[in-house]
């Protein structure tokens, strides 16, 4: 079922753009060297952010695929970290900001999982070989912990019930949340480019994607809702499209290689 929108209100336009002009402030408060983009459903959150804040750091933003619509999410996302991390030294600095749709936060809270896990084995990859390999890891550990920081901005929807251990993160400083009455994107086909291969499909219908992209499928509705925003913020529409298209390929590349 197509999630039904209000594309033409004024008022949707309205608490759309102030929550992500909320988010944008989140950003440039946060000053991350890295912008973590879940594929495919916060895909769309980075195309609306490009048009209300000018200064958006496109560069900046790394997709991955963190999507429970794949069945080895956990494989993908450990390959992903350790081509990300590559040479990196140990000590370097490293600011992450996740951009991440919430509606319990449960999703969430598996990418910050996965986060500290990337960080454990880091550790025990650096120490490998090493006399004390046990006090080894334990020193990474608290090295990557120190220089390494990683929290979600939650674009979320009222109305439901939070995930214990995602409240646990924003008690601790870890998440933000912006609340909107309604995000558009969310469990919509029609608003967001991205199709993926169908890997197999199960006795009760539901499909388990492939972490490749067969195309993209930008539809008269979802540039409806880039336009509309865009008229809303005073930019010329004509000058809104998807961004960062290529770039999407490549986060899933980064997990396929390895």
């Amino acid at each position: 079922m197509t999630k039904q929108t209000n594309v033409g209100e004024k008022d949707f336009f309205d608490d759309l753009a102030k929550g992500f002009r909320k988010a944008a402030d989140i950003v440039r408060m946060e000053k991350p060297d890295v912008i973590l983009c879940p594929v495919a459903g916060s895909v769309p959150f980075v195309d609306i952010l490009n048009i209300l804040d000018r200064k958006f750091r496109l560069g900046a933003v790394e997709y991955v695929p963190n999507s429970s619509r794949f069945e080895n999410r956990e494989e993908l996302m450990a390959r992903w970290y350790e081509s990300f991390y590559g040479s990196r030294d140990v000590g370097e600095q490293l600011k992450i900001l996740c951009l991440d749709e919430v509606l319990s936060g449960a999703s969430a809270v598996v990418g910050f999982r996965q986060f500290q896990k990337s960080l454990e084995e880091r550790a025990r990859k650096k120490a490998k070989g090493l006399t004390d390999e046990s006090a080894a890891i334990e020193k990474y550990k608290r090295k990557l912990a120190k220089y390494i920081s990683y929290k979600v901005l939650g674009l979320a929807e009222r109305g439901y019930e939070r995930n214990p251990e995602f409240s646990r993160l924003g008690n601790r400083g870890l998440a933000h949340v912006i609340e909107f009455d309604s995000i558009p994107t969310i469990d919509n086909v029609l608003m967001n480019p991205i199709r993926f291969k169908v890997g197999r499909v199960q006795e009760n219908g539901k499909a388990i994607y492939l972490p490749e992209i067969e195309r993209f499928d930008i539809t008269p509705e979802y540039m409806e809702l880039l336009r509309g925003i865009a008229r809303y913020a005073g930019v010329d529409p004509s000058t809104v499209n998807p961004v960062n298209l290529s770039k999407i390929q490549e986060g899933l590349n980064r997990a396929l290689k390895l």
